[in-house]
């Protein structure tokens, strides 16, 4: 005899109960600003600020120049014959692409050392987040963006119990 999904539902939530039952409480933790906020994640932030700062200022160069280029094409287009001003867009046009493909290289770079940089805090951050869920009593902390008590799949989330811990964990961080 097969059973009904209701029944199958409604055997999982019962024999789940206990698991909420023992939460002493959940909390969340906003990791990105947790990693803003740390002397780790800014003394990061700085290194990497640091490494691409002669790239950020020829981007601004590079942007400047082409800003210019455009404002006297726009200014003297009424002087030129229909060639002349498509190849003077033309070139423009060549030089606005170059730009975006060489500043997208340099912000997967970027994002591959975030990403480097951020996995060196992470073993600090996790024993920080779990001295925090300890000193709140907590059994359960989630990380912001996967806490949504509104998602599919949630069964029972008792609004107003979830504690924020970011800034414990960023306290917790200063002390290490």
């Amino acid at each position: 005899m097969q059973q009904s999904p209701v029944r199958s539902i409604a055997a999982l939530v019962l024999g789940s109960m206990p698991l909420f039952a023992m939460a002493a409480g959940v909390g969340f933790v906003d990791m990105e600003r947790v990693f803003q906020s740390s002397p780790q994640g800014r003394a990061a932030q700085e290194r990497i600020s640091g490494q691409f700062a002669s790239e950020q200022r020829e981007f601004a160069g590079r942007e400047q120049e082409i800003r210019q280029l455009q404002a006297r094409l726009q200014r003297d287009a009424p002087l030129m014959s229909k060639a002349q001003l498509d190849k003077k867009q033309g070139e423009i046009q060549a030089l606005v692409d170059q730009l975006e493909k060489d500043f997208a290289g340099v912000q997967e770079q970027v994002a591959e050392i975030q990403q480097q940089e951020a996995e060196k805090l992470m073993e600090p951050a996790q024993k920080a987040i779990a001295a925090a869920a300890k000193q709140e009593g907590l059994s359960a902390v989630f990380e912001v963006r996967t806490f949504d008590p509104n998602r599919a799949g949630m069964l029972y989330f008792e609004e107003g119990s979830e504690v924020d811990l970011t800034e414990a964990v960023v306290e917790q961080l200063n002390q290490q």
